[in-house]
Parts: structure tokens; sequence; C-alpha cells
């Protein structure tokens, strides 16, 4: 039984890291830190509407690039949600504490 080979997917885009941990930009003010969360993931939401859009108007049929656009957003607001349930723990945590 001969098996026939699969054919090359071609060049998949590049993806870039939405997270500034990931691109060493840890350095710096919890201030500046917080911005960068919060800037990289309106340009994660805002790549994944602009795929979404694309793939609705017929601009493109890569249903795999709009997924992980779609993905990296999420996981990117999940992380701001996780940085505001810390926080808010935190300062409960501090509330709490006797003097």
């Amino acid at each position: 039984m001969q098996i026939s080979p699969l054919s090359g997917l071609g060049s998949l885009p590049t993806l870039t890291p939405t997270s500034p941990m990931a691109s060493g930009g840890a350095s710096g003010s919890f201030g500046q830190v917080l911005n960068n969360v919060l800037s990289a993931n309106a340009h994660a939401t805002k790549n994944a509407d602009q795929a979404v859009t694309d793939l609705v108007t017929g601009k493109t049929t890569d249903l795999h690039t709009v997924t992980l656009a779609a993905a990296q957003a999420d996981l990117s607001f999940r992380l701001i949600l996780e940085l505001r349930n810390r926080l808010t723990e935190a300062y409960q945590e501090v509330m709490r504490t006797q003097l």
C-alpha cells in the first residue's frame, strides 16, 4: 500500500510575543510594566478584531491565523484579570493587617 506525502503548508506568519515579560520589558517601575501589559492587550485585541474582520469579508481564508489571534487576545485579557485579582487580594491582605 502506497501512502502519498502531504503537501506543504506554505509559510506561516511569525508570532510576536504579547507579554512584556517575553520581550525583556520587565525592567522599570510597576506602572511601566502595567502600562506595557495594557498596551499589549489592546494591540492583541486589535489584531484579533482585524483578523476576524478579514475572515468575514473574505480577505483571508486562513482560519488558523484568526484562531491564533483570538487565542492571543484571550490570553492577554486573562493575564490582566489575574493581575487585577492578585492586586485586589494583596490590598485586602494589607487592610486586614493589624497594627
